[in-house]
């Protein structure tokens, strides 16, 4: 058994947390935001930590009586902090980050930076550029309809479609100034779905397990976070993210973005360096990324698992938000209204963490009921 330490909060760690204490593991969760990880019922202790006064010497006290062996990064801002700080608390504690180290990190998380990189490899990605002084040189050489997007935000936050160059000069003054550094890229017109890819790339660059989810929902409506999403098996998109890691030199585990522009011709958008939301749906189709990132961060032999596929993984705030937004609310195929079936699962957790369910359900709703949560999603609405 391990002492494993899942560092912050978000729906991740009901799976995690569930996926580690049925193998075993001994589960603690420390966070800012933790009233659904507190639900938990697989989560033996929830510490709060203000992230802002987070020092390598605060976190190293905490971790000096309580003997983890790993901490595993749920959110972007702990990732991030971990990533940065990750030589200097592996060389101070026995206690190991399961995390990329900062220098490829942050050029993966950087999503300019990483579709320059892109560019230079030739791995398939939109056609993308800096947003600078000159509005108009940028617009000439991207063309519109585009995206104006943050080089660093998540789940959709500050992205805006824009039409034309009027449209232009008017947002992407306002995103800079609330987000900083953006980009004008090309707005690809895909089929009504888009692709997520969770991978783990081992020390010796063989590649572990691999899960596969076709998002058929999410929120917001133009392009958001998955509300619902089925496990599928596709060679093409495997072999994209499997040379990308590759070309990057990722060690670990890595969750990535495609889009399908037209039959087979896909288009990666960005990468996820921490688990993400949806890495329930690797658990219900039989891998079980949790115990891989605790053997491949401790140097252990990595399990192998038999992945399936046809597996419903639907987020239950983010669906409802999706049926209030959408037109095809009545039309969709899963219907909406199919709740239950042998194969439909839920990342707000389920019977066996109902508590935690419950509150993660009651926390979305807050959310779309706040007027500047629905102004940050409403670019792409």
């Amino acid at each position: 058994m391990d002492r494993v330490l899942l560092f912050g909060g978000g729906l991740q760690v009901l799976s995690m947390a569930r996926s580690l204490k049925e193998n075993g593991h001994y589960v603690d969760v420390m966070g800012e935001h933790n009233e659904v990880s507190c639900k938990c019922c697989f989560v033996e202790r929830c510490y709060q930590c203000n992230l802002q006064e987070q020092t390598v010497g605060i976190f190293l006290d905490f971790i000096s009586d309580k003997n983890y062996e790993i901490v595993i990064p749920m959110e972007d801002p702990y990732s991030d902090w971990l990533s940065k700080n990750k030589a200097e608390i592996e060389k101070l504690s026995a206690i190991k980050c399961a995390v990329m180290d900062w220098d490829i990190y942050q050029l993966a998380s950087d999503k300019t930076r990483l579709l320059a990189f892109c560019e230079s490899k030739g791995i398939p990605h939109p056609k993308t550029m800096l947003i600078d002084e000159n509005l108009d040189v940028v617009a000439g050489k991207i063309g519109f309809p585009a995206l104006v997007k943050p080089s660093h935000s998540n789940g959709a936050r500050g992205i805006v479609k824009v039409d034309d160059i009027e449209q232009f000069k008017t947002i992407a003054p306002k995103i800079k100034a609330k987000y900083g550094e953006c980009t004008l890229q090309e707005y690809i017109y895909t089929k009504d779905y888009y692709y997520n890819v969770m991978l783990y790339r081992c020390v010796d660059g063989k590649f572990a397990n691999h899960c596969i989810i076709k998002i058929l929902r999410y929120y917001p409506i133009k392009g958001g976070s998955s509300s619902l999403c089925m496990t599928v098996e596709n060679e093409r998109l495997l072999n994209i993210c499997k040379k990308t890691l590759n070309e990057l030199q990722w060690i670990g585990f890595a969750d990535l973005d495609l889009l399908e522009k037209s039959d087979g011709d896909y288009r990666l958008i960005e990468i996820n360096p921490r688990v993400p939301a949806s890495v329930k749906a690797s658990a219900i189709s039989g891998v079980n990324f949790a115990e891989i990132i605790v053997a491949g961060t401790l140097g252990r032999e990595i399990p192998k698992y038999v992945y399936q596929t046809g597996k419903y993984l639907r987020g239950i705030g983010l669906d409802i938000a999706w049926f209030i937004a959408s037109p095809n609310r009545f039309r969709v195929k899963p219907s909406w209204f199919k709740f239950l079936g042998r194969d439909m699962y839920y990342m707000e957790g389920g019977w066996k963490d109902i508590k935690a369910m419950l509150m993660s359900i009651w926390i979305g709703i807050k959310k779309q009921m706040n007027p500047n949560f629905r102004k940050e999603k409403s670019g792409m609405n």
